[in-house]
């Protein structure tokens, strides 16, 4: 199984939503879901936010190694899951990528906001909230297949 998680620049939230749900996985002896996460309109190659940065290491998490990388065709196709942070991204991957629009889904139900050029105190929210869903989820596959 193979999970992408997309958002606009790959900057910001589709990054944290990769590495905690890839931290959430190992806390929960979940070892086989490949995770990786793409932007809809990437620069390639761009360092996280700082302000992500800082809040992932608030959970012990370290993502600044990571660098962004543009959603293609190949990734849409690979993917089991493709999840998208809003109804808008849900709808252009739609209209982008009909063939595979059952496996496009939004993270949760109401949007999870781009926090950039905001405070810090965004990011945690935006953190906290992507990482809320994120349990929802791996619970779920965990009842669904053996994982």
């Amino acid at each position: 199984m193979k999970i992408v998680f997309v958002c606009t620049g790959n900057t910001c939230r589709s990054p944290m939503a990769e590495y905690l749900f890839k931290d959430i996985m190992e806390k929960m002896n979940v070892y086989n879901i490949e995770v990786t996460s793409a932007g809809i309109f990437a620069f390639e190659g761009r360092e996280p936010s700082q302000f992500s940065v800082k809040v992932m290491l608030e959970k012990g998490i370290d993502i600044s190694s990571h660098r962004s990388k543009r959603l293609t065709i190949d990734l849409v196709k690979e993917a089991s899951i493709v999840y998208t942070m809003t109804k808008d991204q849900l709808f252009i991957l739609k209209e982008m990528y009909p063939n595979f629009k059952n496996k496009i889904l939004t993270l949760g139900e109401e949007d999870i906001e781009d926090p950039f050029g905001l405070d810090i105190e965004k990011y945690r929210e935006v953190r906290d909230k992507i990482e809320k869903e994120i349990i929802k989820i791996i619970e779920n596959l965990k009842e669904r297949v053996e994982i």
